[in-house]
């Protein structure tokens, strides 16, 4: 099958063969927005005070991803690094201020620029306003199932589950469109992934050969509550 994806200001097609699948696209809830703001920026204080080796999982960057392949069982899953973008007016800036940053702090020891890259990204974190509300994104590395299942059928699903005592849980289905080393998008996600590359949180990795931007276009809540 070969597919192909075509984005507009307010709806996304994706041609499949002979069939033309058409979505809305949509905004991330606040709540969701709010969630991953304060994880990241709990997880940077922690970073900041007790260092980069006490972070063992964070859970509101690690969703799991599913991608649709065609063996007996197609449906494959991952955890994947998936988190918030710039709006696009704010991307050069940040992708700017990372990459000055990462800079700044070479030839320096990693750990006493730790201090220096949690500042930089804290600063995109730290106000709702810098986010773009239709797009999610990561980085690809393997390149492997789910890369060609994607290729085949670019329609994927991710849930986030967060931690005690609120257990924020969402599932977004949307549409991939991957990027290469010319996008705009793809340099934002490289640096901000290299302010962290070698913090023992991460497994240190040698090439990014694309990105991938999630586009938002199902929302489904699934954050637990008491029944009554």
């Amino acid at each position: 099958m070969i597919s192909d994806v075509k984005v507009t200001e307010e709806q996304i097609f994706v041609y499949l063969g002979t069939q033309t699948l058409k979505f809305p696209r949509l905004h991330l809830p606040e709540v969701f927005l709010h969630w991953q703001a304060e994880a990241r920026l709990k997880m940077f204080d922690i970073l900041e005070n007790k260092g980069a080796d006490v972070i063992k999982t964070h859970p509101a960057h690690l969703p799991v991803f599913a991608t649709l392949g065609t063996s007996s069982f197609p449906i494959n899953l991952t955890a994947k690094g998936i988190g918030l973008l710039p709006k696009l007016k704010y991307l050069e800036e940040f992708t700017t201020l990372f990459k000055d940053t990462q800079a700044n702090a070479d030839g320096q020891s990693w750990h006493d620029t730790l201090s220096l890259r949690v500042e930089a990204v804290r600063t995109f974190y730290s106000n709702l306003e810098n986010f773009d509300r239709g797009i999610l994104g990561g980085l690809e590395i393997f390149e492997g199932r789910t890369t060609q299942n994607l290729k085949n059928y670019p329609l994927a699903s991710i849930l986030y589950i967060g931690e005690a005592p609120k257990f924020p849980s969402y599932q977004f289905n949307g549409v991939v469109v991957f990027v290469d080393s010319e996008n705009p998008y793809f340099r934002f996600l490289r640096a901000a992934r290299e302010l962290f590359a070698f913090d023992s949180f991460h497994i240190p990795q040698i090439r990014y050969p694309y990105g991938f931007l999630f586009h938002v276009v199902e929302i489904l809540d699934k954050t637990p509550f008491p029944r009554r």
